[in-house]
C-alpha cells in the first residue's frame, strides 16, 4: 500500500516509521540504574532505549513503525507529559526513522536573526525541518513560515541536502509550545513534507548554537584555489562538515564581468601540505566547490538569507600566487611591483652595447624607492621569495638545484645586491605566497594592491634533437 508524504497523516515514501526522543535533562553517564528502570517504565513503549543528546543529557528514545509525524508527535508529547512529572525534561523531538539512523542528532544551525541569547519571556523554542521535495519551491518559505509566527518569532534558516527549517521561539513550556506548533504544521503538512519536529528548552538550543556556530560561520570560511583545473577556476572549501547550502560565491573577471555560482559538494583531493588539488595527489575527501570563469578572483560569499561577506583581498592575492606557483617547473619567475613603473633608459647608452651588461645600479635612483617582489621557482618543490625597495633583476642562474639551501629562513647577507629587503628559500607555497603580500600590505595598503602589476617569465626550452623527424 502506497502512502502520501503529505496531510495530517501522511507517510513518507518507504513508510520508515517515525523515531521518538524525549530528552532529560540529566547527563546520561550520570543517570542512575534506578532511574533508567523508571523512565523506561514510564515510557511503556518496546524498544526504548537510552542514548545521548549533542550536549550530553540523556535521552529516552523509541520507535513507532507505520506512522505519520502527526501520530508520532502526538505520542511524543504524551510521554513527555508523563515523564516530566518526575524528571527535569529538556526536549522532545520527532524524526522520520530512516533519517534518525543517518541523523541522530538534530543538525541546528546558527541563523543571522539570533542573538545567541534567550530573551527573558522565551522558554521554549520549536524547529520544523521540511523536506526538500515539497509542493511548493523554496521561494514560498516565507508564505509558509507566516503560519507559525502565532506560536512566537520565527524565521528559516538552510539545514543538511537542500532541506529547510523553520525555527520558532515561544513562551510557554514545552508541551504547551508542541502543542500550539501542531495546529500550524496542519496546513503546512498539505504542502510540505515533515521530516522532524523538535521543542527543546531555549537555553539547551542556544548552547547548541554556540557549539554548532563553527559548522555555518557568520563569515567567510576558509578557502583555497583548487590547483590543476582546467575549465575555470574552483573556488573549495575543504570543510564538507559545513553546512553551506545555497551559499554562493560571487567573482570579477578582468573585465569587469560579474558572476556567481552555487557552491556544491564535490570530491576532491587534498595534498599533505594543506593544498586542495584536481590531480589526485593526496587522500580524496569531499568538499564544497564552485567553479569561476576563466581567471576571474573571487570577490564575496553570500549566504541563502542574501546576507553577503566579501573575501578579504589580501587573502586572495595569496591564494592566488600559491596557485600560479603550482604547476609550473623550475625557472618560473613572477614578478609583483607597482604596475605603474617604467624601467629608466641611460640616455648615452650605446646603440651597439649590450643592455644586459648594463647594471641596474648604473640606471636607478638610489632615492627612488620601488616596493617590489619576486617569486623564482627552483628545483625540488623550493621557491626563492626576494623583497626589495629597488627594481628586482631576473637572475641568470647557473641552475635550479636547491642543494645546500637553507630554507624557511631571512636571508640578509647581501648575497644580492639588487635585494635590499632579505631573501627567503621555503617548499610552504603559502609561505612564499604570504611574504610577498604581507610585504606589499606593509608598504603601501589597498592602494599599493589596487596598482599593483604582476609579470610572468618562463624558462625557455632548447629544441629536441631526439625526435626521429629532426
Amino acid at each position: 500500500m502506497s502512502h502520501s508524504p503529505f496531510g495530517l497523516h501522511g507517510r513518507p515514501a518507504g513508510d520508515p516509521g517515525f523515531t521518538v526522543a524525549i530528552e532529560i535533562g540529566t547527563d546520561l553517564y550520570d543517570l542512575e540504574l534506578h532511574q533508567q528502570s523508571r523512565l523506561l517504565e514510564l515510557t511503556g513503549r518496546p524498544g526504548a532505549d537510552f542514548d545521548q543528546s549533542a550536549t550530553g543529557c540523556a535521552r529516552v528514545v523509541y520507535e513507532l513503525p507505520h506512522t505519520g509525524w502527526f501520530a508520532a508527535g502526538d505520542d511524543a508529547l504524551r510521554v513527555l507529559r508523563v515523564i516530566e512529572a518526575e524528571f527535569d525534561v529538556f526536549g522532545a523531538e520527532i524524526c522520520r526513522s530512516d533519517l534518525w539512523a543517518e541523523e541522530p542528532i538534530f543538525p541546528t544551525m546558527p541563523n543571522e536573526v539570533d542573538d545567541g541569547r534567550p530573551t527573558g519571556d522565551q522558554c521554549s523554542v520549536v524547529t520544523v525541518e521540511l523536506d526538500a521535495a515539497g509542493r511548493r519551491p523554496p521561494s514560498e518559505l516565507a508564505a509558509t513560515l507566516d503560519l507559525l509566527r502565532h506560536v512566537g518569532p520565527s524565521h528559516c534558516t538552510p539545514a543538511p541536502e537542500g532541506r529547510h527549517h523553520l525555527v520558532t521561539s515561544s513562551q510557554w513550556d514545552l508541551s504547551s509550545a508542541g502543542l500550539v506548533a501542531a495546529k500550524s504544521l496542519h496546513g503546512i503538512s498539505d504542502d510540505w513534507q515533515i521530516n522532524r519536529v523538535r521543542v527543546v528548552d531555549s537555553q539547551t538550543y542556544y548552547l547548541e548554537l554556540e557549539d554548532r556556530a563553527r559548522y555555518h560561520p557568520p563569515r567567510v570560511p576558509e578557502w583555497q584555489f583548487a590547483l590543476g583545473g582546467e575549465n575555470g577556476r574552483m573556488v573549495v572549501v575543504p570543510d564538507g562538515s559545513a553546512n553551506l547550502h545555497g551559499w554562493t560565491v560571487a567573482s570579477r573577471q578582468s573585465d569587469g564581468q560579474e558572476h556567481t555560482a552555487e557552491l556544491t559538494r564535490d570530491l576532491v583531493w587534498i595534498d599533505e601540505a594543506g593544498l586542495v588539488n584536481l590531480l589526485g595527489d593526496g587522500d580524496r575527501i569531499e568538499a564544497w566547490t564552485a567553479t569561476l570563469p576563466g581567471n576571474a578572483l573571487l570577490t564575496s560569499f553570500a549566504t541563502p538569507q542574501g546576507t553577503e561577506f566579501s573575501v578579504d583581498r589580501w587573502d586572495g592575492m595569496t591564494k592566488w600566487l600559491v596557485e600560479t606557483l603550482v604547476g609550473n617547473g623550475s625557472g618560473l619567475i613572477v614578478d609583483l611591483g607597482p604596475s605603474d613603473y617604467v624601467a629608466p633608459v641611460r640616455d648615452d647608452a650605446d646603440e651597439d652595447e649590450d643592455e644586459d651588461a648594463i647594471d641596474l645600479v648604473d640606471l636607478l635612483d638610489p632615492d627612488d624607492e620601488v616596493i617590489n617582489a619576486q617569486l623564482h621557482v627552483l628545483d625540488d618543490g623550493v621557491v626563492m621569495v626576494r623583497r626589495s625597495r629597488t627594481v628586482l633583476r631576473r637572475l641568470r642562474l647557473g641552475n635550479h638545484s636547491a642543494d645546500g639551501l637553507e630554507l624557511d629562513l631571512w636571508h640578509h647577507d647581501g648575497h644580492f645586491d639588487d635585494c635590499t629587503d632579505g631573501y627567503l628559500f621555503t617548499t610552504d607555497l603559502h609561505l612564499a605566497a604570504s611574504a610577498c603580500t604581507a610585504w606589499f600590505r606593509d608598504h603601501g595598503g589597498l592602494d599599493a594592491l589596487d596598482a599593483l602589476g604582476c609579470d610572468y617569465s618562463f624558462p625557455d626550452a632548447l629544441p629536441a634533437h631526439d625526435r626521429e623527424d629532426a
